[in-house]
């Protein structure tokens, strides 16, 4: 294929486009001003709802809402129970960009694939580093290593050429998240070291293998906001260098790969940057399974493990982040509300939710959806009834075993579904806000 169609996507987990808009106007990413500056624009980005990042990636490597793909968080209740299950990449149901133009893609289809059916080549080839919710590893035209959850790297890549290379390297498949309270040098040390083992793996990838389409992905910026996003502007913090620091690397990279697939390309390659959600600092988190309890929706048998503590006489409860689901007859094995009363409790959770201050009045929830507001598709009588967004500073948590509504935790740092970014081409056609399902069908159009 020609060159110039090329495209590489370097995705970076949890970064701000105000983050990104002001380092780069204060100095510290001046690669990322530079290719502002030559043609490029940073936009701000809507997240997948709910803004967790196994539905929000999934969003963006298949192009379709959560009612297509079927994946609306890291955890799910298995059907008729209150077990819970960890969807993975086989319960992913529509294909994702490396099966619609590599020829693999199999039974599954989606409204996406259907729109470039014949228009695209499926003889492409990908290279996919360090992708969430890609576990395990699926069968491409390619190459693909998992990203987060990742709990074999074996598992998790193909084919097994590409694990080997990892492993000869040491490959780091995530940091340790529980040195960030206890170890915070550590943590920041092991960060740096990841981001570079993300670089030389990108780097021997993108040399050593033919490809049409190369993702790679950065998770440490994500891990550096849950425990540190106060450190991002607050320059008397003790540990804003480290943190600066880190997004200077950052900026290395994003200016190492740009300049060598523009060299690659002729500069005629489209290269993209973007993340899955954005940042802000946490006032509270909050916790709406107690609300819940102390409202009468909920009751809870602590004899029980996890959801299954859903008591006789639930009406509604509340799983991450911020996904209601009404206990009804039919869908729950104790489901306490019929089909004729949903539209009551509903309108009663809605009610409660959006009259929730915290001890300062200050408004918790930003706006409460339905589900037919936001899916459509084969899976989305699996979604959530409703899903919470709080206002930023008001992170809503799942968490049933809370004394309170209201608490705080070692996170400084909470997803916000408003403040995603990309960075493209400044010529790129593009709705007037741009939306993280977007992303799939601009890439597929520089392959036609």
């Amino acid at each position: 294929m020609d060159s110039s169609k090329k495209v590489f996507v370097l995705g970076i987990d949890g970064a701000p486009q105000t983050l990104l808009s002001e380092y780069a106007a204060e100095g510290i990413m001046p690669n990322l001003k530079k290719i502002l500056s030559g043609g490029y624009s940073l936009h701000q980005m809507d997240a997948s709802i709910p803004d967790v990042s196994s539905t929000s990636w999934t969003s963006f490597m298949t192009g379709v809402n959560p009612g297509e793909h079927g994946i609306y968080g890291f955890m799910e209740l298995l059907p008729n129970t209150y077990r819970m299950a960890f969807p993975n990449y086989a319960s992913i149901k529509a294909p994702a960009l490396w099966d619609i133009i590599g020829g693999t893609s199999g039974a599954k289809s989606s409204t996406l694939a259907d729109g470039f059916k014949g228009r695209v080549p499926n003889s492409l080839r990908s290279i996919v580093i360090n992708m969430p919710e890609t576990f395990p590893a699926p069968a491409l035209n390619g190459v693909l290593t998992a990203g987060f959850v990742c709990p074999d790297l074996k598992k998790g890549t193909y084919p097994d050429s590409a694990y080997q290379y990892l492993r000869s390297i040491n490959y780091i498949m995530d940091i340790e998240a529980s040195n960030a309270s206890d170890k915070p040098d550590a943590f920041f040390d092991e960060a740096l070291l990841a981001l570079n083992k993300r670089a030389e793996a990108f780097t021997h990838f993108m040399d050593k293998e033919r490809w049409d389409l190369f993702i790679g992905v950065v998770t440490e910026t994500d891990r550096l906001h849950h425990f540190f996003f106060d450190a991002a502007r607050e320059k008397t913090h003790k540990y804003h260098e480290r943190f600066v620091f880190f997004y200077s690397k950052m900026d290395d990279m994003i200016g190492r790969f740009f300049e060598r697939f523009m060299d690659a390309t002729g500069g005629r390659g489209l290269f993209m940057t973007m993340s899955d959600h954005g940042f802000a600092p946490i006032r509270k988190e909050v916790y709406l399974n107690r609300l819940f309890v102390e409202k009468g929706l909920l009751t809870l048998d602590a004899a029980r493990e996890y959801f299954e503590q859903i008591g006789q006489g639930s009406k509604a409860f509340v799983m991450d982040p911020g996904r209601i689901y009404i206990n009804l007859e039919g869908r729950y094995p104790g489901g306490a509300v019929a089909a004729s009363e949903k539209n009551a409790v509903v309108n009663e959770i809605i009610s409660l939710l959006l009259d929730l201050k915290d001890s300062e009045g200050r408004a918790v929830i930003k706006r409460v959806f339905e589900a037919a507001e936001l899916y459509s598709g084969t899976e989305s009588g699996r979604s959530p009834d409703l899903v919470a967004i709080g206002n930023d500073g008001f992170d809503i948590k799942g968490n049933i075993k809370k004394p309170e509504v209201f608490g705080t935790s070692h996170f400084r740092g909470m997803h916000t579904r408003h403040d995603a970014h990309c960075v493209l081409p400044s010529g790129v056609a593009l709705p007037e806000r741009l939306h993280i399902e977007n992303l799939a069908g601009i890439i597929l159009e520089r392959f036609i």
